[in-house]
């Protein structure tokens, strides 16, 4: 089962990037001037630059939908969250055709019902990946990424922080504007990936749908769509491990409110919620993350 879904996403991915370059006619190459340099992607990081983006999210869960999607409360009162900081870099690799990217993650996961309270606080899976600029399709930039996922803890004390095994996903990134909508007001992003974690499952696939507006030259609002399909044998639910669940699916949607001090620093906040989950808990909470450009 695992192969047949890897072959058939990837089958998609493949195919998705023909069709958009015949749509196109061919890949534009066109790089982009600006004051002081010539860039071929923005949404790339190019020779002497560096994005950092610290990020900090609160999580809670009280109850949870089963694979068939009926809503049930959690046993005994139960109530599950989290707060989840974490660290994001990039910077080019030889060029800004190439870049290296960096997520570390921290989590302090807690469960408490009538009965038990349990805490534990450790590092997450460490993320370090590739990103490649592929082409650029009108107002809109190809990228593909590899990314791996590294254990940064031990399974030892509950809740736990992940599945505890390596994992490796491939990405596909469409970012741009759309131009209808004004030529430097907005701006979004489309992410497809396929995520699986060795020697087992489960196998992953993740989607992001992001749309950013500019209300004034400062103030932006962002909406999202983030989803991710995991599929596992192990079919278990665990109100009390959230993280270890392995079959199951979810898709959120946050809307957040953005302010740019200068060309260099961005802020945003924001709440999320889940909209759909089977198998899941239903998650709720609030986020905000910084956006650091240095050169």
């Amino acid at each position: 089962m695992i192969n047949r879904y890897i072959i058939t996403v990837c089958t998609f991915c493949l195919s998705l990037t023909y069709v958009q370059a015949q749509d196109n006619t061919s890949v534009e190459n066109d790089s982009i001037t600006s004051v002081n340099k010539v860039t071929i992607n923005p949404w790339q990081q190019s020779s002497g630059e560096f994005l950092i983006s610290p990020y900090v999210s609160h999580y809670v869960a009280t109850s949870f939908r089963n694979s068939d999607g009926q809503k049930s409360n959690f046993a005994n009162d139960g109530k599950y969250s989290n707060y989840n900081p974490r660290l994001f870099v990039a910077a080019p690799l030889l060029s800004e055709k190439l870049n290296l990217t960096l997520s570390l993650p921290y989590f302090t996961n807690r469960y408490e019902d009538n009965n038990v309270s349990n805490f534990n606080g450790d590092l997450g899976d460490i993320e370090v990946g590739l990103r490649a600029h592929l082409g650029r399709l009108g107002s809109n930039y190809l990228m593909g990424s590899l990314i791996t996922y590294i254990p940064g803890y031990e399974n030892t004390q509950l809740p736990f922080a992940g599945y505890d095994l390596f994992g490796l996903e491939a990405r596909m990134i469409l970012a741009g504007s759309i131009d209808f909508l004004g030529e430097y007001n907005n701006f979004h992003k489309v992410e497809f990936g396929v995520r699986y974690f060795f020697p087992r499952d489960p196998v992953q696939l993740r989607f992001l749908l992001s749309e950013g507006y500019r209300i004034t030259n400062k103030l932006i609002i962002l909406g999202e769509l983030e989803g991710i399909f995991s599929f596992s044998d192990n079919q278990e639910f665990f109100q009390t491990n959230l993280q270890s669940v392995a079959e199951y699916r979810f898709i959120k949607g946050s809307l957040n409110v953005g302010y740019d001090f200068s060309s260099k620093f961005s802020l945003y906040s924001g709440l999320f919620h889940d909209i759909y989950n089977r198998n899941s808990a239903i998650g709720r909470g609030f986020q905000v993350f910084a956006i650091i450009r240095t050169n």
